[in-house]
């Protein structure tokens, strides 16, 4: 059964890592979910009784979020979407890029991280405006409380960093609630494994730069690792595996963006670097020369082909979680009680 599910996790990545979005709808979020079933009971940690759902970035489409609360409650969760989430749109915020004012995403990600009902804190959207919460949130007034969870991908890649390197929370790279109600069955067992300290892979991986290396998760997306290097978050790359994606990703804005990440020195001191999918661009034949052009300036081992970002299937990634490449084979291995 293992051997089966790798197999179909790596024909989805490398021969059509471009999931389609749903009809009408430009949200490189949403996808079409079409009829199948996904079950989230007993995903999340035996402690998580109740779901914070916040909107940090850009605005979300409305029905995607009511249909994800609604998956989550009939998994027995109790889910509180905070007052200014789906917050109705400004006239002059055009384009699904649009965010509404800081202060309301602020004000929801303060009074969620403050509320003690509050186990777990998964992001609507990602899109633009994250940094303008994590600068305008004052941490010295939040508690640390590193049993609360914070799931979301793409521009959340600034929250979660934010989170690591000041040592708030227990941060997961994961999909937004707008994604979780199209996200592919196969993922949620993962998902649980995940959040459940149980192994999880193994996980076929293509090499750019064959080698061993171990070390603790650091997930995200490239443009948004291109801004947290410029920050103070202190994030420590040293040590750890580093799992990379992109989308609307273009050859040249791909090696641009690469090269500004490598003269930040973001990954010195790393263990292993893995690229995740790359869509909603450049095909991989594309893009894999830009690939062996720089993985080997990393001078760590370097992969690509695993499942996470803006697809359908897009692996929990919990930081505090240690992986493993053997063999150009990933897993994370079981966690010791």
């Amino acid at each position: 059964m293992k051997k089966f599910m790798v197999m179909q996790l790596l024909l989805g990545l490398i021969s059509g890592v471009f999931a389609a979005p749903a009809a009408n709808v430009p949200d490189p979020e949403v996808f079409a979910a079409g009829k199948k079933i996904r079950d989230y009971t007993g995903v999340f940690p035996a402690h998580v009784k109740t779901v914070g759902m916040v909107t940090p970035g850009s605005y979300p489409v409305a029905k995607t979020i009511r249909n994800s609360a609604k998956l989550l409650k009939k998994a027995g969760y109790k889910v509180k979407i905070y007052p200014n989430a789906l917050r109705a749109r400004e006239k002059s915020d055009v384009g699904y890029y649009a965010s509404m004012p800081a202060k309301y995403r602020i004000q929801d990600f303060e009074a969620a991280w403050n509320d003690k009902e509050i186990d777990m804190i998964i992001c609507c959207r990602g899109g633009v405006g994250t940094e303008e919460v994590v600068a305008g949130v004052d941490w010295s007034k939040l508690p640390k409380r590193p049993e609360l969870y914070l799931q979301g991908y793409s521009a959340v890649t600034s929250i979660l960093c934010a989170m690591d390197g000041k040592g708030y929370g227990r941060p997961v790279a994961g999909p937004n609630v707008s994604s979780m109600s199209s996200l592919d069955p196969g993922m949620i067992p993962l998902m649980k494994k995940m959040y459940h300290g149980e192994e999880v892979g193994p996980f076929k991986l293509e090499a750019l730069v064959p080698g061993n290396c171990s070390g603790k998760a650091l997930a995200g997306l490239l443009s948004r690792f291109n801004k947290v290097a410029k920050t103070d978050y202190n994030v420590n790359t040293k040590g750890r595996i580093i799992f990379i994606e992109s989308v609307f990703c273009k050859a040249d804005k791909f090696r641009n963006e690469l090269t500004e990440l490598c003269n930040s020195k973001f990954f010195d001191g790393a263990a292993g670097i893995v690229f995740c999918h790359l869509t909603r661009g450049d095909k991989m034949e594309v893009l894999l020369p830009v690939l062996k052009e720089f993985a080997p300036k990393f001078k760590v081992p370097v992969y690509y082909g695993f499942p996470f970002g803006h697809h359908t299937k897009n692996l929990a990634i919990d930081f505090s979680r240690e992986a493993v490449i053997s063999n150009g084979v990933l897993t994370f291995p079981a966690v010791k009680k």
